[in-house]
């Protein structure tokens, strides 16, 4: 029953258990019976999956089996829903599982024709097939009809694969062999490669193309090899009379282009020895002419580097007097005068030309001592520079505040702030327009805000006035007129605002006030005229109901009409039901007075009790007048008073009791 309870209305079925706790608990004859139903509902809803031969003889026999059974109407309500969803469920998967039948023909008969193609059919076929019998019928026989036939095709495909991977290497192993520079492995390997192609079955076509492929380059790749050796000779020699053509023309280069040609003429000589023999009727001619073109060349060099390194000896005693002109200066304080001068020394010294040996030695000594001086001035700036940007990140903080500023009473403060930073250097003057800008900014807008927000918020005042001539109609939109004006939080208008939420709020209330007194007072009457047939048919033993539209909209007078009505009919079960429903009726209005008298002080014995009512009606804050409600703790009287209209029926005797105890109590609680 678990289930039923946690699906189909729980809190209803709790309630009815809770009130068998007053009269007894159920009888395990009404658990066994619930529990069959809930079963019955159960086999219902998944008979789809079940998928039995004769589906709808089987939902008829489930169908009669649920009706054989019958329970308390409090619990049929709630099963018999179940049972009409569980029905529709059922009737709803007959067309699924049928074409689940007609699918499981159709595979096996693919099954079949798989079987009989043999030779034919193909391991994708077979695997396709075998997933859609796995998807739809798992641990169908038709898988194992089909194991025998996949088995055959799969070792089929793993010896295609094996030839096709053999093939593969065997013409990557001839792509790397012919692209490799060296051309002998290529020679060596060829024949082994070709006979163990020659071995090979069941070759794949693309397989075997990109085989032929690789062959074919490679046989060309060797006849090329053969035949390139006999024009090596010639190359060597026509690349070696270019390099004698290089030689005439480096001889031909001024004296400033010396270094590049010494440089040239050593590349050229390990370009000579890497080219290989000429032939040997040219052999005579080209060496003796290389020798002559390079000792001319060499003898050119070795002058110009003479005169370079006298040059290099003045121009490092010249840098000599300009690292001692920089150290010098390198103590100095006077920023801006030194650093000119040091810079006019920088200048110098690019004039000059290198020192030869003594370069580097020189020019780490000159730029010590600029650095030394460059180093401080940097530092004494980066000081400066700090404190200027601490100060700028103090404003640009403010400003950021400013631009965002939202309270009144922090703006004064905000231009307090900001010009006690002080100044920040070269951006000083930008930050404070920004700082101005934004300021006006926040000023402007606050005033257009505040006369924009009252103007808006007095149209929503006269709406919210205008529905309480219909309260309960106008109850969405004043939701939302309660949300804007929370949101605008205007403060010259705030008690406009209460004034008007509190005319609403009055005029809601009466409303609800009389819908509840109306309701009131016809399931008063409405218990009172079923009171009176229950009377008779104790009296009579028969009695006449009223029509529906009586007590229709209440649903315990509505199962006592029904359980009257049977047994009213000759149904003793119904007769014992309509016991249970006046004692359960008596014990709930008895409990609605009760707590009713509590809150209103009916019955208290002495002074200090009512002197304790009269202030807990003062603390109300109407003195016990009508549309009071209880203090934190009690019971809420128009809870109870509508739990009373929601109560079953007694005999009349004890209804006009029940009601005139319940009026008593109305009477000094809401002044009826």
């Amino acid at each position: 029953m678990g289930s039923f309870l946690n699906d189909y209305g729980k809190k209803s079925v709790m309630s009815e258990l809770s009130t068998e706790k007053t009269t007894g608990m159920l009888s395990e004859t009404l658990r066994e019976t619930l529990h069959r139903k809930e079963e019955i509902c159960a086999a219902l809803e998944n008979l789809a999956a079940a998928a039995p031969e004769d589906y709808a003889g089987e939902v008829a026999r489930l169908s009669a089996a649920y009706a054989e059974a019958d329970v308390p109407p409090e619990f049929a309500e709630l099963l018999d829903k179940r049972f009409a969803e569980a029905v529709g469920t059922a009737r709803a998967g007959e067309e699924l599982c049928r074409a689940k039948r007609e699918r499981a023909a159709g595979l096996s008969a693919e099954v079949d024709a798989l079987l009989a193609a043999d030779e034919l059919a193909t391991l994708p076929e077979v695997l396709k097939l075998e997933q859609a019998i796995a998807e739809l019928f798992p641990g169908s026989e038709l898988t194992a009809k089909l194991a025998p036939l996949k088995a055959k095709l799969e070792a089929e495909d793993a010896a295609v694969r094996a030839a096709e991977a053999a093939v593969i290497a065997l013409a990557e192993e001839l792509e790397t062999l012919t692209a490799a520079e060296d051309i002998a492995p290529l020679n060596e390997r060829k024949s082994a490669i070709e006979a163990a192609f020659a071995e090979l079955v069941n070759i794949p076509r693309k397989a075997a193309r990109r085989y032929e492929e690789a062959h074919r380059k490679a046989s060309i790749r060797l006849a090329q090899h053969f035949e390139t050796l006999d024009l090596a000779r010639w190359e060597s020699y026509t690349r070696k009379l270019d390099l004698c053509a290089q030689l005439e023309k480096l001889l031909a280069l001024p004296e400033s282009g010396m270094s590049a040609a010494s440089k040239t003429l050593n590349e050229i000589r390990e370009q000579w020895k890497a080219l290989g023999s000429v032939p040997r009727e040219k052999s005579e001619e080209i060496n003796p002419r290389y020798l002559d073109l390079s000792r001319q060349l060499q003898h050119k060099v070795d002058e110009f580097f003479a005169r370079k390194r006298q040059t290099q000896k003045l121009a490092a005693a010249e840098k000599e007097k300009l690292c001692a002109a920089a150290e010098e200066l390198s103590g100095s304080t006077d920023w801006k005068a030194t650093a000119e001068k040091m810079r006019e020394l920088q200048a110098q010294w690019k004039q000059l030309p290198r020192s030869g040996g003594r370069e580097n030695e020189l020019f780490q000594r000159f730029h010590a001592a600029a650095d030394a001086f460059f180093s401080a001035r940097k530092a004494a700036f980066d000081a400066r520079d700090k404190r200027f940007g601490e100060l700028e990140k103090r404003k640009e903080a403010l400003i950021a505040e400013a631009e965002g500023l939202a309270d009144f009473r922090r703006a004064k403060q905000l231009r307090d702030e900001y010009r006690a930073v002080g100044f920040c250097g070269r951006n000083d003057q930008a930050l404070y327009e920004r700082f101005n800008a934004a300021m006006d900014r926040f000023f402007t807008a606050r005033r257009e805000e505040n006369t924009s927000k009252v103007a808006e918020v007095r149209q929503l005042l006269a709406e919210l006035d205008a529905a309480c001539s219909a309260p309960a109609e106008s109850l969405p939109r004043v939701r939302e007129i309660r949300e804007k004006l929370r949101a605008l939080s205007c403060r010259d208008t705030r008690n406009e605002e209460q004034s008007a939420l509190r005319r609403f709020d009055d005029a809601l209330n009466a409303v609800r006030r009389r819908e509840q007194r109306r309701r009131e007072e016809n399931s008063e009457s409405a218990a009172m005229t079923l009171a009176q047939c229950l009377k008779a048919w104790k009296e009579t033993g028969a009695a006449e109901l009223p029509p529906e539209e009586v007590w229709g909209g209440y649903p315990k007078l509505k199962a006592f009409a029904s359980a009257l009505a049977a047994a009213i009919a000759g149904d003793a079960k119904a007769a014992d039901k309509v016991e249970k429903l006046v004692a359960s009726a008596r014990s709930d209005r008895e409990r609605v007075c009760s707590e009713l008298e509590k809150v209103a002080g009916i019955g208290k014995p002495d002074a200090a009790a009512d002197l304790a009512q009269e202030l807990q009606f003062a603390m109300l804050g109407n003195f016990g007048k009508d549309g009071g409600v209880a203090p934190a703790g009690s019971a809420d009287p128009h809870r109870l008073c509508a739990e009373f209209a929601a109560a079953g029926v007694v005999m009349p005797e004890e209804l006009a009791e029940f009601q005139a105890r319940l009026n008593a109590a109305k009477t000094i609680l809401f002044g009826e």
